[in-house]
């Protein structure tokens, strides 16, 4: 994989997502998955106080024991994780299996048992708080990055705790900071946030143009770029139509055929690429088979800039149809 430079770090375009880490995937498998990207040459893991009920970080502070020289951690305050109840806990490995059998289901299941979270602490004393709890479960001294997690713009006007960053940056608690937020929001902070913040996270469908004013400076990692796994399944669908719509150009078609997870990640990082030109890409990849997909498809040239307006006016087209 091409590899850029993280602060003296050679690291591989593609992050390793813990989102579902000791939520939705289970302890030996996230452990299976983390091995397996690593083994691929994923370096650059991105977690959360709040994922996982606050015990994502734990366990992947447990996997880099030995590998710490040579991994990214990026990890996020904001969002305070809350201990769900004893029958929840209880009912989590059920839920599991059933997100497994039944993927639709997720957005209910997750309001209901995974949604147990409090957001919006923002205060310097929450964030400071939540640094030394993120090191102490990840079992290091620093993160490469902490990121106010869905931060809104105004935050940037916290002149208590733009310092409080500064300070933590400093003191080598963490190498940089940034925020993860909303398209619309990287994108004016892009454009005017102070220098502390210098790593803007955003999802991959929200930002088509960055703005006048924009700091190369600021590091880019767009994440979500399958846009959920009921839109990646359709998408899916509709390139084994598209591969045999003559109305689609031969060669085309020729190239939507092959390993359908593989076809639609090069669609995906292709696409976002060419909206924002990220640095990073950060996607979960719990299941073997979709985390060998992403690794073959990050360097992919697959699918030029008119292969994916094509294919984006045709999904738009047959979603409106459906």
């Amino acid at each position: 994989m091409q590899t850029f430079d993280w602060d003296g770090k050679p690291t591989p375009r593609l992050g390793f997502g813990c989102a579902s880490v000791m939520g939705r995937v289970g302890r030996n498998d996230s452990l299976r998955a983390m091995t397996t990207a690593w083994e691929e040459g994923v370096r650059l893991f991105d977690t959360a106080r709040s994922y996982g009920y606050g015990e994502a970080e734990g366990l992947l502070g447990e996997f880099l024991q030995g590998r710490r020289g040579k991994a990214i951690i990026i990890t996020k305050f904001g969002i305070l994780p809350r201990q769900p109840a004893a029958w929840k806990r209880w009912a989590k490995p059920v839920v599991r299996a059933v997100l497994r059998m039944a993927p639709a289901t997720r957005s209910i299941v997750r309001s209901s048992l995974v949604g147990e979270a409090s957001a919006g602490h923002f205060d310097a004393k929450t964030m400071r708080a939540s640094v030394e709890e993120s090191l102490r479960q990840l079992r290091t001294d620093y993160v490469d990055a902490l990121l106010a997690h869905e931060a809104p713009a105004s935050m940037m006007a916290q002149e208590d705790l733009m310092a409080a960053l500064e300070d933590v940056v400093r003191e080598g608690k963490a190498r940089r900071a940034g925020i993860s937020s909303t398209g619309r929001v990287a994108a004016v902070i892009a454009a005017e946030a102070p220098p502390i913040l210098s790593v803007l996270q955003y999802p991959a469908s929200g930002i088509t143009i960055w703005p006048a004013g924009f700091s190369e400076e600021r590091w880019r990692i767009a994440n979500h770029p399958f846009g959920g796994a009921m839109l990646a399944n359709r998408i899916m669908k509709l390139f084994a139509t598209m591969a045999a719509d003559f109305s689609i150009n031969a060669s085309l078609r020729e190239k939507l055929h092959g390993d359908p997870k593989e076809r639609i990640a090069e669609f995906c990082f292709a696409r976002t690429m060419q909206a924002s030109q990220p640095q990073w890409i950060v996607t979960s990849m719990l299941q073997p088979g979709h985390l060998r997909a992403n690794i073959a498809a990050i360097d992919s040239t697959r699918f030029t800039a008119d292969d994916v307006l094509v294919i984006e006016r045709y999904i738009s087209a047959n979603r409106l149809r459906g």
